[in-house]
């Protein structure tokens, strides 16, 4: 019997050292603490050398590989079946259990273009790029939100909300955050003409033809075709004059209608731009010089040369403070009164050139 009880002794003992040799794991770090399926998260602390499982909300499991792990540390990846949004991490020793919070987020935004980079108030600006996904927020200069009009997995449009003036567009989603590399500004447009009817100088039969000009009146300059247009109307001016650098052209308003006064610019030279759209219908050697005249202020012509050799529509932008007249003064943007085009020759060439035009504006960045 005492045998016996010294047996039961040394085994009780046994028993009770082999319960609790194991200590309960504890959690000093986690890194990162969000992040999307498949992340590599590394938690440290201590007790971490018998981990029974590691799991997910909802029980999903992680797989980890003991190897590369420690008795101080465990590495281990997201599951890809881990629930969106925050969640708790569960790990199971011989020890005891441990948890942590860490919120599965989607894949962080990748942008890859957008445009344009200036636009008025109410108008769009499209992003190109990748996981674009709800929740998401795009926010010009960290803090005016825009109404999104459109979203896919890589597309987005949204809308120029009022307030923005000139700074960073940034995109915030449940994976991350991103930022344009370059600054958007706001912009005024100031329509001359669209040759649809609208825009300040609207009446096209007000625009004055002169020259060798093969279309000669509003009826004829104005077309739909020939080149295929960018949106319905635009303005032909064509010609020959194999003798002659001087060709003809157009203005915008006969000079006796005194309403058409100024244009209403507020902007100053720097910040005011000429804008239109361009075609030479495969003319070669297509040039055209942009004529801007002061009401009350200098008699003379400020004029600007623009080459027309790119293929099809191309956009023209050209600063104010390139327009200067004969004797290098620039003009003064408040008091711009008209516009004219001329078709120039510049080979003297016995065959025809031609320059089509479509929405003429002013552009001041606010």
């Amino acid at each position: 019997m005492k045998h016996l009880f010294i047996f039961l002794a040394v085994f009780s003992s046994l028993v009770w050292c082999s319960c609790n040799k194991y200590e309960a794991p504890s959690i000093l770090t986690i890194s990162p603490v969000k992040g999307p399926v498949e992340t590599l998260i590394t938690i440290e602390g201590s007790h971490f050398e018998d981990i029974i499982s590691l799991n997910f909300n909802d029980g999903v499991p992680a797989n980890f590989n003991p190897s590369y792990g420690s008795e101080n540390a465990v590495l281990f990846r997201v599951p890809l079946d881990a629930p969106i949004g925050d969640n708790i991490i569960t790990i199971e020793t011989k020890g005891g259990t441990v948890m942590a919070d860490f919120k599965v987020t989607l894949d962080a935004p990748k942008l890859t273009s957008f445009f344009p980079a200036s636009g008025e108030v109410g108008g769009t600006v499209t992003f190109l790029g990748e996981n674009f996904f709800e929740p998401i927020e795009v926010l010009f200069f960290d803090s005016i939100a825009a109404p999104i009009l459109f979203l896919s997995p890589d597309s987005m449009v949204v809308e120029i909300p009022e307030g923005v003036e000139k700074g960073f567009i940034k995109i915030k989603a449940n994976g991350g955050d991103i930022s344009t590399n370059v600054q958007f500004f706001t912009v005024t447009d100031i329509l001359v003409n669209n040759f649809d009817g609208a825009g300040i100088r609207s009446e096209t039969s007000n625009w004055l033809f002169y020259g060798s000009i093969l279309q000669s009146s509003a009826s004829t300059a104005v077309r739909s075709s020939n080149p295929a247009p960018i949106d319905n109307n635009f303005l032909k001016l064509s010609g020959v004059d194999p003798g002659s650098i001087w060709i003809g052209g157009t203005e915008s308003h006969a000079w006796d209608i005194n309403e058409f006064s100024v244009f209403p610019i507020e902007s100053d030279l720097t910040n005011t731009f000429l804008e239109m759209e361009l075609n030479n219908n495969g003319r070669e050697d297509s040039h055209i010089v942009l004529i801007l005249t002061e009401r009350d202020g200098s008699p003379n012509d400020f004029t600007y040369n623009q080459d027309i050799s790119q293929e099809g529509w191309n956009r023209i932008s050209i600063p104010l403070s390139r327009f200067e007249d004969v004797n290098g003064l620039q003009i003064n943007p408040q008091i711009i009164r008209n516009l004219k085009i001329h078709l120039v020759n510049n080979n003297m060439s016995a065959t025809a050139i031609e320059a089509n035009i479509d929405n003429i504006k002013f552009v001041q960045v606010n």
